[in-house]
């Protein structure tokens, strides 16, 4: 097996063909059959298949009404909705970074809670909330006619926002925290007041992080397949991701419409990286260095008070009420009598719990799916990390390259790739995997893998050329090298990689809902489909039981990973 992979004991050029070969299969041959489709139409007819080029699937995107309004909202949608979010995401980094604000860690913790929670589940919490028969309609917070009216686009663009604000605020508040605080105290040398500081001298600062945050946030809001299948389709507001999976659920299939869609949206993703890379908004500007003084703190005085509560609707709008939402939901009979007291019950609690039942299985299998993707990401994605490691630069950098523009590519048009290789292209049909457990896993760790990728190759970065050296002048072999040396070194980059993948896996509901296999359910599809079946209250307990077992695990790794820190550094 060692000399199948090329990984010899003097191999030490990062030459490895068999696992090139593999993430070929994994990730490029999907999106490159794809890519195909669109100008190949009738490459995967049921009928008459045909290797005729044509470009009616791409015209189609234009004279179908319902295709091209789909186009129009997701552009709409994805620039108003990156704007909203980035704006939302800044001043929350800014306030957090920059002002003396009480309740900093409790502020702090509210990005990672709203990041944490995936878009559908968001998605169907707020329809809980806002239909006409939901909770704040029950509670007299809204009439009727104002619930039914949040169903549109000013309702979905909120949505939105209050999900995807997450991202703006990493990247900029990262940018903040190395701004260094010598630039602000010669500001305020200069008797300038807060306002000017922050308009004249850190806004213009963090520009490239902005420009970076509505690209990245552009890209999230388009590919985004969690709301488009749930709250815009309870408001009949047609999204691409949502009429490419109408495309292949349709029967018969429409491969021709599902492609040319998916090209689209391909091109849309591919621009926002592409604009990101020539604009040089991902360019890193260093204002640190040996002599950078720590950020001093704005008191915000009288602004103390309205800035908590601009905070406090904030956290009750993106994560209170869609999380109280799936918790009442989840022990309660029926949506319409909400919270009276002859409507709680623990029914669709015990049917999670229950083997038996088919909620009980989706759990029970999806935490079996993730575990075992994890394992095959993480193994496959170490051995090609630490190969690519020792490659030549050039190689390194066309590696790191293709893997961030896969991380960019949208989870849909992955799992519409799968389709076409393993239910349409001879040889790959013919291996029987469609519609079997197995597939799913291996869709998992495709979609998982660029990002593991990421993170070993930074963690493999960080390593000196003399470990290598003195490994090699040992006599010792590339696969000696790395059991011995690197893996103990970044052996908390691989851990978090297993984390990342296995509760990304959990929640994964594109391939979930295309790969979804025969018996043995997924928890993210179960969960979409239970929920469009009127057994929402089964959908929300396995979604809190799901959100709090992964918690729990996470909360038992942190604690662990502090008390081994504690431990070192006693015994030092």
């Amino acid at each position: 097996m060692i000399t199948s992979l090329h990984i010899g004991r003097r191999n030490w050029n990062g030459s490895a063909p068999l696992l090139w070969l593999v993430a070929f299969v994994l990730i490029g041959l999907p999106l490159l059959l794809v890519l195909v489709q669109a100008v190949l139409p009738k490459l995967f007819d049921p009928v008459a298949p045909s290797f005729t080029p044509s470009v009616a699937a791409l015209t189609r995107l234009v004279s179908s009404p319902r295709l091209f309004r789909g186009i129009v909202n997701t552009i709409l949608l994805g620039l108003v909705g990156a704007t909203v979010s980035t704006a939302l995401g800044t001043a929350l980094a800014l306030v957090l970074t920059l002002t003396d604000l009480r309740l900093r860690r409790l502020w702090l913790s509210l990005p990672w809670v709203v990041f944490a929670t995936p878009s559908y589940l968001k998605g169907l919490a707020w329809v809980l909330l806002m239909s006409p028969g939901g909770y704040l309609v029950y509670l007299g917070v809204l009439s009727p006619d104002g619930a039914s009216a949040f169903f549109g686009p000013p309702g979905l663009l909120l949505v939105m926002a209050a999900a995807l604000f997450p991202v703006p605020y990493f990247i900029v508040r990262s940018r903040l925290q190395g701004l260094g605080g010598e630039f602000i105290d010669a500001a305020r040398m200069a008797s300038a007041r807060p306002g000017q500081t922050i308009r004249r001298i850190v806004v213009p600062m963090l520009m490239p992080a902005i420009g970076l945050s509505l690209l990245t946030t552009f890209a999230e809001v388009v590919g985004d397949f969690g709301m488009a299948n749930t709250i815009a389709r309870s408001m009949n507001f047609g999204l691409l991701t949502y009429n490419i999976y109408a495309a292949t659920a349709s029967f018969p299939v429409d491969f021709a419409a599902a492609g040319a869609q998916a090209l689209l949206l391909v091109l849309l993703v591919s621009g926002s990286v592409a604009a990101t890379a020539l604009g040089g908004v991902d360019r890193e500007t260093r204002f640190l260095s040996g002599r950078n003084r720590q950020l001093m703190t704005y008191k915000l005085g009288r602004w103390q008070l309205p800035a908590l509560a601009c905070l406090a609707l904030t956290a009750l709008i993106a994560a209170v009420l869609p999380l109280l939402a799936i918790v009442l939901r989840a022990f309660t009979v029926s949506l319409g009598d909400a919270l009276a007291p002859g409507n709680f019950s623990l029914a669709a609690m015990r049917s999670v719990f229950d083997i038996t039942d088919v909620a009980g299985q989706a759990l029970l299998w999806s935490f079996v799916y993730a575990f075992f993707a994890a394992v095959l990401a993480v193994v496959f994605s170490t051995l090609f990390a630490y190969r690519i490691s020792l490659a030549s630069r050039a190689t390194r950098l066309l590696s790191s390259g293709m893997a961030m523009v896969t991380v960019a590519i949208p989870g849909i048009i992955l799992a519409f790739g799968y389709i076409l290789l393993y239910n349409r292209l001879p040889g790959f049909r013919d291996i029987g995997l469609y519609g079997s457990r197995l597939l799913l896993v291996i869709g998992y760790v495709a979609a998982a893998l660029p990002y593991c990728l990421i993170f070993l190759w930074a963690a493999l970065d960080r390593l000196g050329a003399s470990l290598r050296e003195a490994s090699r002048l040992s006599g010792a072999g590339p696969m000696q090298h790395l059991r011995r040396i690197v893996l103990p070194l970044i052996r908390r980059a691989v851990a978090v990689a297993f984390g990342v993948t296995m509760v990304r896996s959990i929640f994964e509901l594109p391939m979930s809902q295309f790969l979804m296999p025969s018996a043995g359910p997924a928890l993210p599809a179960l969960i979409v489909n239970d929920f469009t079946q009127d057994r929402d209250a089964v959908a929300c307990a396995l979604a809190l039981v799901a959100l709090c077992a992964v918690g729990l695990v996470a909360g038992i790794v942190t604690l662990l990973g502090k008390s081994r820190h504690l431990t070192t550094e006693t015994g030092s």
